[in-house]
């Protein structure tokens, strides 16, 4: 009978031992932080603050650890390529990609998720939708729109778009969406596309010179924070007089939300702004990512919010808050 006790106390010991192990190999597993990479497009300053922020915030909260990497401007799709397989090889467990082209990279991204998952972010691949961004269609709409009522207003009928990095889903599907607003709106409506040709570098000055010489009076839409930009430096450009500097700042409409863009917004550069939750397409995009490579869950379902505003409205409450997130 001693011995079965005996026996029995060893046991229990024995399978308490064994679940404090896995007990402990468990928060040790969760404690110990996890490498991701984010791999975006195109970087200068200032381009992804809100992203960034709203990565950095959730790899704080999920205990993860973050390797950046940006395309340098002018980069190509097989440099993002190259980055995109140099990331897994140095261990990367999940990667958010922001594809700088969405049909380049359609084949290399199923290929690597093989591997390892990658969430798309703000622009899909090919047919398929990004995993984490605002409804582009819909963030066209919005400003095709929000242009249409001023076309009205003013009696006016022409509308040229800037047509630049329509390699990207994000751009088709933001273009689509403008122009059928504006056709709603005004059937009659004359739109028109402008994109540089071959030898044209500077695109704040070819849209200035496009501008000053013969569609002078018109209004413009850029669909992507770097021809917005384009767009408040053409408005400094000194081919153009103080008249059509001053009417093209009433007729100039953008997407986007870097610094400079809201900072052109607030001197009066643009007309209007239709910009997205970066920090909240960054916060939730890693913990999908996280989510995803922890099989938490099969399905991303992520909301988020655009936005339109002007430099009547860019100081209130929620337009503060995210466009000035650091402040």
């Amino acid at each position: 009978m001693k011995k079965k006790r005996i026996f029995v106390f060893l046991l229990l010991m024995l399978l308490i031992g064994i679940l404090s192990f896995a007990a402990l190999s468990e928060n040790v597993e969760k404690r110990e932080p996890r490498l991701y990479s984010v791999i975006l497009y195109q970087y200068t300053d200032n381009d992804w603050t809100s992203l960034l922020e709203g990565i950095r915030q959730a790899a704080e909260d999920e205990n993860a650890v973050i390797n950046y990497v940006t395309l340098p401007v002018g980069g190509l799709a097989e440099d993002e390529i190259k980055l995109l397989w140099r990331e897994i090889e140095n261990g990367a467990e999940g990667i958010l990609l922001a594809p700088m082209d969405s049909a380049a990279l359609s084949e290399a991204v199923r290929e690597a998720s093989k591997a390892i998952p990658i969430i798309t972010l703000e622009t899909g691949l090919e047919d398929e939708e990004a995993d984490i961004s605002a409804d582009n269609y819909s963030m066209g709409h919005m400003l095709g729109s929000r242009v249409a009522e001023e076309m009205i207003q003013n009696q006016e009928d022409s509308v040229c778009v800037i047509e630049e990095y329509m390699e990207r889903q994000s751009i088709q599907r933001r273009y689509q969406g403008f122009v059928d607003a504006i056709r709603e709106a005004l059937p009659n409506a004359q739109v028109t596309g402008y994109h540089r040709q071959e030898g044209d570098y500077n695109l704040p000055v070819c849209i200035a010179n496009l501008y000053a010489t013969g569609r002078s009076g018109v209004y413009v839409a850029a669909l992507d924070k770097y021809c917005t930009e384009a767009l408040i430096e053409a408005s400094e450009a000194s081919v153009l007089s103080k008249a059509q500097a001053e009417l093209f700042r009433q007729r100039a409409f953008g997407i986007g939300n870097t610094e400079k863009i809201v900072g052109g917004l607030d001197a009066g550069a643009l007309r209007g702004l239709v910009y997205q939750n970066e920090f909240s397409m960054g916060y939730q995009g890693l913990e999908a990512l996280i989510q995803k490579k922890q099989k938490r869950t099969a399905q991303i379902s992520v909301e988020i919010k655009a936005y339109y505003v002007t430099r009547d409205t860019l100081y209130k409450a929620e337009n503060q808050r995210l466009l000035f997130p650091l402040i």
